[in-house]
């Protein structure tokens, strides 16, 4: 995804503006594919090859976040959430 970012980023003339580094699940890994978006701090959960353009276009172009794809704050860097899965009981 990483690759594909970069490319659509430099068609768009943004290379050496925007940044698209590579990372692990960023501790997130029951939302993945992750992405965050800086300075905002928008973090994105569920993303696929097909989102890219648009969370480009909207968001890093137009200023507007990818709702659909944002992850609820309630999710993000908790110990807990609807998303994660619950530790095994002990008896």
């Amino acid at each position: 995804m990483q690759k594909l970012f970069k490319q659509k980023l430099a068609e768009r003339g943004l290379k050496g503006r925007v940044r698209a580094n590579q990372s692990g699940c960023l501790d997130q890994c029951e939302h993945g594919p992750n992405l965050v978006v800086y300075p905002e701090a928008v973090w994105y959960g569920g993303v696929t090859l097909a989102d890219v353009e648009e969370i480009i276009d909207s968001h890093i172009v137009g200023g507007k976040p990818v709702e659909r794809l944002r992850m609820r704050e309630s999710c993000i860097n908790t110990a807990s959430c609807e998303h994660k899965p619950r530790a095994a009981s002990t008896k």
